[in-house]
């Protein structure tokens, strides 16, 4: 769900007129009513410093802007109504009503509060110094506050942009380095020799125009072919080492690149398997995918292109500028006189830039995104016709991004000529100044005027790459960052120092007064009590969000519990190693994925090391051989991607066979029979009995009937345990479960009639 989602071209227009410094909003959540209760459609924006709401476009025309300075903005929170919400905020005067909502739109304005109230936080502290943070209040979170400074982080984030510094980011890249120190120890001598024999070119220039080409030239026609001979092997000779050393550099540093964008990958892709469930559910597929490749590679591509330009051009400048100042100081000096003013300029424009490089990075975000989510879910968008829709989804996102990459280039295409013209202003100086040296019988020859515009040449060129160095760095130090903030971010379900072993386990579960949520505040399961025997199978039954998948998500430990405990043996499972829980644990998850790969490996894939046989056995156990069997490839049939070449029953088989080869001691089953016909289910239902005998279970079923023969079932209701017991006592205590047996015998009445 983004924070700046596409706006009208007429909002668009409005904006760019009210603010011309920042045309593209920070924030842009839209509403499906206007700010009067009306269903329509209005907008909250941030532009600059100012949180706006206005209504429409509607009958080609704007509402009037309700306007809060961001500076002013206080306690911003969605607040609930019958049928919808209202966007309200503490300010000065009192509470601002901002804009009103459906229920449908109460995330998107929850998250644009909770984002608009961070961001106050940060800028005030800012000019007023960090606050001292709060200390956690009974029911209440502590505010995610850097430990340095205490500024208010995002909620995705440990990694304080005030506290991190560039060169430390630069220190850690060049720390990457270290295991291939003599290859770039080798490329920087490279660079240095060829940087130095760039030099050589332009300093024979004067001896073959002085000596060989100038009709004054003292020497004989003999001895000026011969020089000439001399000077064009020795040119000949230089530019071919330069190319070899240029040759030979730039196939070590290509390797340095991609070996350090290799270690880069492997760091982030590593550190995101140990994050848990969380970290995945802050931030968007699309984002970590960009931080992954296009994150890496745009690194990979700054030192390949970046760094040996960089260092070259700054040895090329100073060794040039040695030379010039050799030949002639004064003239010199007064080539060097635009230089301040090319500075100037940069560090005038520099704001500016940033700003345009970050709404480029964001919109290039949100386009990723879009285009993940549109190829992941396109079964839905087939099933409902929306092809068209999502065409203009993609639309807004591709034209908001061309438009930052437009205003991207167009910024340096306004300002490098206008550095270029400035630097140009030196080698007319050369000509006018040395040209009159020349007329005027000075000592300064043609050959050396030559050399000089030569050297020239050479000099602006790094010149005005060094006036585009904050682009690349800027490009390079960000997607660093953004590497680094992924590596850096702790797990918040990490392993314990000093685990406690568990090789073997018997099964034993406790849950001890658990609660959890996955939001602060809104917790889905409340002071949970629960102890299961090993060997035991439980059946957790309570209609949908109550709170079943969250439990068993716990016993995975994908999540941490907030309060209370879990335990396994008597051990919490925060103390045992994840490796050690979860190998012992086989899940069959309701929502079933299988990876593009064979049958064969798909099921394999809870034990790399199981052989054919042990993989039919866990099949026929499942059900599944018959119908691998008689297709042409048998077990070496890809599934496709998501497993789609299979159909629902068969793709739920297959999961089924993967946990039987698993062998867990403690076995969880998420909807294992939801996808399958009744004869299917039954075949299914008897395999997971054997498979269940001496191993503890917690199944999850909507069909109820399907956990008649659980040794107990644990009825979920708003949170908490509301009753538990064996279906035949259950049944008898007409309480809540025999109200859900009841609801679903009549609904499965109704659809028979249909």
């Amino acid at each position: 769900m983004t924070l700046v989602e596409p706006i009208p071209a007429m909002l668009a227009d409005w904006v760019r007129r009210r603010a011309p410094a920042t045309p593209v909003p920070d924030l842009a959540v839209r509403s499906d009513m206007t700010r009067g209760g009306r269903f329509g459609e209005a907008w909250l924006l941030l532009v600059g410093d100012e949180v706006l709401a206005i209504d429409g476009p509607a009958d080609g025309r704007l509402g009037e802007p309700l306007v809060l300075p961001l500076a002013e903005f206080r306690n911003g929170r969605a607040e609930p109504l019958v049928g919808g919400g209202v966007l309200l905020a503490d300010a000065p005067a009192g509470p601002v009503e901002l804009l009103r909502f459906s229920c449908s739109r109460q995330a998107a304005f929850s998250r644009a509060a909770a984002y608009l109230n961070r961001l106050a936080d940060y800028r005030r502290e800012v000019v007023q110094g960090p606050a001292r943070p709060p200390q956690a209040e009974e029911g209440k979170p502590t505010v995610n506050r850097c430990p340095r400074c205490g500024l208010v982080l995002g909620e995705a984030t440990t990694v304080c942009p005030a506290c991190l510094k560039k060169h430390k980011v630069v220190l850690r890249l060049l720390a990457y380095m270290k295991p291939s120190w003599q290859a770039t120890a080798l490329a920087a001598a490279l660079m240095l020799l060829a940087t130095f024999a760039n030099l050589i070119p332009p300093y024979l220039t004067r001896p073959l125009i002085d000596r060989v080409l100038s009709p004054t030239a003292a020497a004989s026609v003999a001895e000026r072919l011969w020089l000439l001979n001399i000077l064009v092997i020795a040119l000949l000779a230089v530019t071919l080492g330069i190319e070899i050393l240029r040759i030979w550099q730039g196939r070590i540093v290509t390797r340095l690149a991609t070996q350090l964008a290799h270690r880069l990958r492997m760091d982030v892709y590593s550190r995101m398997q140990l994050h848990s469930l969380r970290f995945f559910d802050k931030h968007k597929t699309g984002g970590l995918m960009s931080r992954v490749g296009q994150d890496t590679h745009a690194l990979e591509e700054a030192i390949i292109d970046g760094v040996p330009f960089f260092l070259s051009n700054i040895l090329m400048l100073l060794g040039i500028g040695g030379v010039l100042v050799s030949m002639n100081w004064r003239l010199t000096l007064l080539i060097l006189l635009p230089v301040p003013a090319v500075m100037f300029l940069s560090r005038f424009f520099w704001g500016r830039f940033k700003r345009v490089l970050h709404r480029f990075w964001h919109t290039r975000a949100r386009l990723n995104s879009n285009l993940n989510e549109s190829i992941t879910g396109v079964r839905v968008v087939k099933a409902f016709a929306q092809e068209h829709q999502e065409i203009t989804r993609f639309s807004r996102h591709s034209l908001a991004y061309a438009t930052t990459a437009c205003e991207l280039e167009l910024f340096w295409a306004t300002f490098f000529p206008i550095m270029t013209f400035i630097m140009g202003l030196g080698s007319l100086v050369v000509w006018f100044v040395g040209g009159r040296n020349i007329i005027g019988g000075g000592t300064m020859t043609l050959g050396t005027l030559l050399t000089f515009a030569a050297y020239l040449g050479m000099f602006y060129g790094p010149l005005r790459f060094l006036s585009r160095i904050g682009d690349w760095l800027a490009r390079a130090l960000a997607s660093a960052e953004r590497i680094f903030e992924i590596i850096d971010t702790p797990a918040d379900v990490p392993d314990p120092e000093q685990p406690v072993p568990m090789p073997a386990i018997s099964g034993a579960i406790e849950l001890r007064a658990v609660t959890f949520g996955y939001e602060p505040g809104k917790p889905v399961l409340n002071g949970i009590s629960l102890a299961v025997r090993p060997g035991e199978m439980v059946g957790l039954v309570g209609k949908s969000g109550v709170g079943k998948s969250t439990t068993i998500n716990l016993i995975c430990r994908l999540y941490d519990v907030q309060e209370g405990a879990i335990l396994v043996d008597g051990a919490d499972v925060r103390r045992i190693r994840q490796e050690d829980l979860r190998r012992q644990i086989g899940v069959v998850l309701q929502d079933t994925f299988l990876f593009n790969d064979t049958i064969l490996e798909n099921i394999r894939y809870a034990r790399p090391s199981a052989g054919i046989e042990d993989v039919m056995a866990a099949a026929k156990a499942a059900n599944a051989h018959d119908f691998i069997a008689a297709k042409p490839d048998g077990y070496d049939t890809l599934v496709g991607e998501r497993g789609t070449a299979l159909s629902a029953g068969e793709r739920q088989r297959v999961a089924i066979a993967r946990a039987i080869l698993h062998n867990p001691r403690i076995l969880i089953l998420d909807e294992a029979t939801s996808s399958v016909d009744t004869d299917t289910e039954k075949q299914i239902q008897d395999a997971i009995g054997r498979l269940t005998r001496g191993r503890t279970t917690i199944a999850i079923a909507h069909r109820l009937s399907t956990l008649r023969n659980a040794d107990r079932l644990v009825v979920l209701k708003d949170g908490r345990i509301a009753e538990m017991g064996t279906h035949d006592e259950l049944m008898q205590a007409r309480g809540e479960f025999h109200r859900l047996v009841e609801m679903q015998q009549q609904m499965s009445t109704i659809i028979e009639v249909t």
